[in-house]
């Protein structure tokens, strides 16, 4: 991208802009009050919104949020609970964070092949083979598009339905006509039709099965979808991968408490994180205690600004993102989702284990230009944390105080141009988390 955007090309990222609140917050406790006394917030300003549309009706989820009395599968316990809060500001940490644990068929969720072959989960047929390209995709039948989000750990998801603006299709009829449904049809990836071997559970077919030959158990782990029409920029959930102020990384996250070679129906993993692991959003409870307190949380977020047209720009590599780095953008009003690429992407920091605390944030008054001068309210960055270690708490403060601007953090974006691209990124439904796995996919 040239130093000046093209002005033209960066109004196809301009959507209507939400009106939201501008009151300002009370300090954050672990720092000293600012020179100016804080209004106190009102009850009413305190009222957390749940939705299931967004956008005036364009944006459908027709996801489960997560809660402790939702039903699991063969129990009359219900999931339980499945959120603990491991740092408390009230306790005197520098921000909440959650942590979650539950078993990856819970809610809302993906089956992959090795759910029920065996041979497919050694040969690695997870959650992160499936292909985007058939989650994501018009359906024009019922005028929607569909959008799915699955974390790249587990089966967890979210799903939303945009609703279409095409009109020349004609209503369905009760019964389908066999030419519109050929509309949603799109090319049928090659599988092979070899036969498995019988479930252990169940009583082998009359016919016998062939063996599978071990070309035929390679997965494909993809970044591009659909031919680079779609680029997934979130990382993959791993061991090694880093985690904030730790030398050890993520650790081990993922367990098998119920296996098939054990003597069990199926394989069902069970998975235990910290809320900010990995390519995460944050909501405004994070960083402050009276909005953790009312509620907002991760379901409280506003899925049209998590969906739209975003601005992937480079940002200069010699220094964190000042005021005068944020000037130098050039990035016009009207603008809403800005992904931001530093030097956290050329030192490949999300790829060592040891978490480095020279990566490239947000200074201070970087955020604040950003809040005084611009119309983004989605920023997405390429490490753990959007604010510069330095700055660490201040520039969340100042990104979060008025709860209007969503902070994407941990992307991917490596080979991948900047430019405009529509975003989609889904956090999973946690009520009372301050922070959430999320999965985010640019579409060219």
């Amino acid at each position: 991208m040239a130093a000046t955007p093209n002005p033209i090309l960066l109004l196809a990222a301009i959507a209507t802009i939400a009106t939201v609140s501008s009151s300002a917050s009370s300090a954050h406790p672990a720092y000293d009050s600012p020179a100016t006394s804080c209004p106190t917030f009102a009850d009413a300003d305190l009222v957390p919104i749940r939705r299931e549309e967004y956008d005036g009706g364009r944006i459908l989820d027709i996801t489960h949020a997560y809660h402790e009395d939702m039903p699991a599968f063969e129990s009359d316990d219900g999931i339980g609970q499945f959120l603990w809060l491991r740092e408390s500001m009230k306790n005197g940490s520098f921000a909440n964070i959650s942590e979650m644990k539950f078993v990856t068929h819970t809610g809302t969720h993906v089956d992959a092949p090795g759910h029920f072959y065996q041979h497919y989960f050694e040969a690695g047929f997870d959650v992160d083979t499936l292909d985007l390209a058939i989650l994501n995709g018009s359906y024009h039948l019922i005028h929607v598009i569909f959008v799915c989000s699955i974390s790249r750990s587990s089966n967890y998801s979210r799903f939303v339905f945009f609703r279409s603006r095409i009109t020349e299709l004609p209503p369905m009829a009760a019964t389908p006509n066999p030419i519109l449904l050929l509309a949603a049809v799109t090319a049928i990836a090659a599988v092979s039709s070899a036969a498995s071997s019988a479930h252990p559970a169940y009583d082998s077919p009359a016919t016998s099965c062939s063996t599978f030959a071990d070309a035929d158990l390679v997965p494909i782990r993809r970044e591009e979808y659909d031919g680079g029409r779609i680029l997934d920029i979130s990382h993959a959930y791993r061991e090694d991968m880093p985690a904030f102020d730790s030398d050890d990384g993520v650790g081990q996250f993922l367990w098998l408490p119920k296996s098939m070679k054990n003597g069990s129906i199926a394989n069902n993993s069970e998975m235990k994180f910290g809320t900010h692991t990995g390519t995460h959003v944050d909501a405004p409870g994070h960083v402050f205690q009276h909005y953790f307190e009312a509620g907002f949380d991760v379901d409280t977020l506003d899925l049209a600004i998590l969906n739209g047209p975003a601005l992937l720009v480079d940002v200069p590599r010699d220094k964190n993102i000042t005021a005068e780095v944020m000037e130098s953008l050039h990035i016009p009003r009207g603008v809403r989702r800005v992904l931001f690429r530093t030097l956290n992407t050329d030192r490949k920091l999300m790829w060592k284990k040891e978490f480095d605390y020279t990566y490239v944030g947000f200074m201070k008054d970087g955020a604040q230009w950003l809040v005084d001068n611009t119309d983004i309210k989605l920023v997405g960055i390429d490490y753990l944390s959007v604010a510069a270690y330095d700055d660490l708490i201040p520039s969340h403060l100042v990104l979060l105080k008025n709860r209007d601007i969503i902070l994407v953090e941990g992307l991917k974006l490596e080979n991948v141009e900047a430019g405009i691209y529509t975003l989609h990124c889904l956090p999973l439904r946690l009520i009372g988390a301050e922070g959430s796995p999320i999965r985010c996919i640019l579409i060219k």
